[in-house]
This record gives structure tokens, sequence and C-alpha cells, in this order.
């Protein structure tokens, strides 16, 4: 069986190429929500979560640009008067680093996240967080409307099953695996972290 090419090779472009001097990070919703709150991740948050702090010590070292998003919901999940929104402890923002607070799944609308970005001259974005399939994807389709250029560290990314059509769970793996896949069709460049931090 021949292997399905991404939309991208068939229209005859290729995966881009990380310009550390040209690029910020973005995590996205590392809360607690996803931790002992109401979508709790396990052991691929846990691994995720481990990674997003990989990249997180890289952009401290090398001085990349570096920024924090945190949803805000209801009551009933990621209600902001409790602490499952807060930012987990291994990956608190530190200095200067900007956190943005959001309410929609894409972490650029009705946010200051695009300024923000543009303000550092950075034209790549390399996005983690939860949950692929959720705000990880919607963030970076926006992000592609918006002329970046995006790479999305995939083991550093985590989401939960799902009910199909029918009401049969999806596997988690099955759904973060699909969501990684549709971004890279056109949307994304997938890297890993041991490749984005020189392991």
């Amino acid at each position: 069986m021949s292997v399905p090419s991404t939309l991208l090779e068939l229209a005859g472009g290729q995966s881009a190429t990380i310009d550390w001097s040209n690029c910020a990070i973005v995590l996205i919703d590392f809360q607690n929500e996803y931790v002992d709150g109401a979508m709790p991740l396990g052991d691929a948050g846990s691994k995720a979560t481990a990674n997003a702090r990989l990249l997180l010590d890289k952009a401290r070292k090398e001085d990349i640009p570096l920024f924090h998003i945190a949803h805000h919901g209801n009551e009933k999940i990621f209600d902001p008067s409790s602490s499952n929104v807060a930012i987990v402890d291994s990956l608190q923002p530190m200095n200067d680093e900007k956190t943005v607070t959001k309410t929609h799944p894409n972490a650029f609308h009705d946010t200051p996240l695009q300024e923000l970005i543009k303000a550092t001259g950075k034209q790549q974005i390399i996005f983690a967080g939860f949950m692929s399939h959720m705000c990880v994807s919607s963030s970076v389709r926006a992000a592609f409307d918006l002329g970046f250029e995006n790479f999305v560290c995939h083991d550093a990314c985590a989401t939960r099953a799902l009910p199909d059509a029918k009401g049969q769970a999806i596997n988690a793996d099955v759904v973060h695996d699909t969501a990684m896949a549709a971004l890279q069709d056109r949307f994304a460049t997938l890297v890993s972290t041991d490749k984005l931090v020189g392991k």
C-alpha cells in the first residue's frame, strides 16, 4: 500500500525548517483543569507537559519569545474563580513572559496574541499544548490564516477520548494522531521535542 501524501506535498510544497532567530513559542492551556479537573489527560498529559518543560527551558536559555495561553470558561469548566485555570506548576510563567487569557478555542480570537507576536518581529511559531484537536488545532489554523509559519511539537500536545457519531469512543491517541495529521496536511510542520531541544 502506498504512503499517503499531504496536501502540501501534492501541491509541490515542502515542510518548513525552523529558524530559531525568527520564532516564538506558544504554550496553550497547560492548566490544572487537565490534571485533576473535569478533563484529566492522564499519562499522555503528563508526558506532554514534561516535553513542554524542555521547550520552556530552551526558550528561556536562548531568549526565545514565549507566550503562555490560559483558557477561562464558566463555573463548570475552567472556572476563573478556581485553581483549575492556573497554569501547572512546572510551566509557570516567569519574569516578563506574557500570559494571554482566552475564552475561545482559537488563542488569537479577541486576544492580543497576534499583536504580541508581531511586536517581537518573529514570523514562525512553535505550538504545544492541550487539547490537540481543539485549542491547539484552532490556534494553529488561525495562525496560518494570519500568515505565520507554523510548527507543532506533536509530543508536547495531548487530548482526550471523544465520542463518534454513533456514540462510540474514539481513543485519545487516535484523536491526537488524527488532529496532528490534519494540521500537517497543510497548516503546520510537525516536529518532536527531541528534535527541537537537540537531543
